[in-house]
């Protein structure tokens, strides 16, 4: 059976138990994101390394020596974040040092937050001065402490 709208029309009952259900849907999941706890401690730090090489990227590309890209590489090739193949290529493939150090932050970056904290950590044990430069020396202290 049919009902009268306030505007003179006619809305059948499934009409109105269809527009009643989706009301109840959004009001549920107002409900469920206003019950759900906001970003975790996790969840915001999830992408602080990453975030710093990001920052200091232009940086570290002008200001990294030969033989601190060869030591970061070698880290990383160490703890098997970096294949022998990726290694040999940001050293081969790439002509000047600036694009063996763009090559290198940019396939970090990439490779994720764990990634991203070693390379941090190399750079804090390798070459102080460069850390004081790009504003990494206040977290020292990290240093050796890796991410799960």
């Amino acid at each position: 059976m049919d009902e009268e709208r306030e505007d003179g029309g006619s809305t059948s009952k499934t009409t109105l138990s269809v527009e009643h259900g989706r009301r109840s849907k959004a009001r549920r999941r107002r409900q469920e994101r206003a019950d759900s706890p906001g970003p975790s401690c996790v969840s915001m730090k999830s992408e602080h390394y990453m975030g710093e090489l990001r920052r200091i990227r232009s940086e570290f590309v002008k200001g990294v020596s030969d033989p601190v890209i060869k030591g970061l590489l070698d880290d990383l090739y160490h703890h098997e974040v970096f294949s022998s193949e990726e290694k040999d290529s940001v050293m081969e493939e790439q002509r000047s040092r600036a694009d063996q150090a763009r090559c290198l932050i940019d396939t970090v970056i990439g490779k994720g937050e764990r990634a991203s904290q070693m390379m941090i950590d190399g750079i804090k044990e390798r070459d102080k001065h460069l850390c004081i430069n790009l504003g990494l020396s206040s977290s020292l202290a990290g240093v050796g402490e890796l991410l799960p």
